[in-house]
This record gives C-alpha cells, structure tokens and sequence, in this order.
C-alpha cells in the first residue's frame, strides 16, 4: 500500500477536509450523508485521493466545499463560514475519513459503497473522537470486512 501523498501534507489534509464537512453541514445546512455523495461524484474526492496538492493542501475546507458544490450544483456559494472554533462531529468526521483514506488507500467511493460512509463515521464520534486514530482504523477495517 502506498500513500498518494507525502506524510507532511497529512495534517493539512485532515484538517481540510474536516473544515470542508463542518462547513457544509453547519454553515450551509448540507446533509452530510448527501454532501458525502456529492465530494466523491464531483471529482474532488478522486483529485484528493491522488494528492493533487490544490485539494490536499492548497484550498481551505470551505473552498473545497465551494468546488463540490460549484461542480455537483453548477452555483457558487456565497456562504462565508462562520466563526465557531469548536470542533464539531462533522468536522472529526472528515479529518478522521482523511486519515484514513491516507492510511488504507482506499477511495471515498469505495468506503461509502462498503457501509464506511458519513452516518457511520458520524455514529462512531462518542466513542472514538478522542481516541488515537488507530482505533478508527481498527474499527473501519473492520466494517468494509464485514460488507
């Protein structure tokens, strides 16, 4: 297995992704399940998957969203993300399923199809959001083995 992108890039990939979830839920009332669909179909998710340094690093969470929802809806949002500095589920939600794609080099795509999708991620955050991310990596290989 080998990682699309070098390990230095990894926190800003996380830390992306899981602005682009809390800013799509929270700010622009997105679904997340829904959002989800929307990353992977737009092409964003496969660009990110690969370590495009534009989507990995290079974009904010909230332009990220901005380019899901430009190419999925064809509007631009005018949104501006709010202030909060708390970190919300939908956002542990993102950072995690960035680590983990990182890890597992496993698509988006296939992780949703293999029932890892946002509810599942998102129903794992109380028992999981403050544990050492090898825990979700245990627990969401064992999920996709299941399916």
């Amino acid at each position: 297995m080998t990682n699309a992108y070098d390990e230095t890039y990894l926190n800003d990939a996380m830390n992306n992704l899981g602005d682009m979830f809390d800013y799509a839920v929270n700010d622009c009332g997105y679904d997340a399940e829904e959002f989800f669909t929307h990353f992977i179909i737009s092409g964003v998710a496969q660009a990110f998957e690969k370590g495009n340094p534009k989507y990995v690093a290079g974009l904010s969470g909230p332009e990220l969203a901005y380019e899901v929802v430009f190419r999925t809806f064809k509007i631009r949002s005018d949104i501006q993300p709010s202030e909060d500095t708390d970190k919300s589920a939908e956002y542990w939600a993102g950072w995690i399923l960035a680590y983990y794609q990182w890890h597992s080099a496993r698509s988006f795509g296939f992780m949703q199809k293999n029932d890892l999708n946002m509810e599942r991620v998102l129903s794992l955050y109380h028992p999981l959001h403050e544990a050492d991310v090898s825990k979700f990596v245990d627990v969401a290989d064992r999920i996709i083995e299941k399916c």
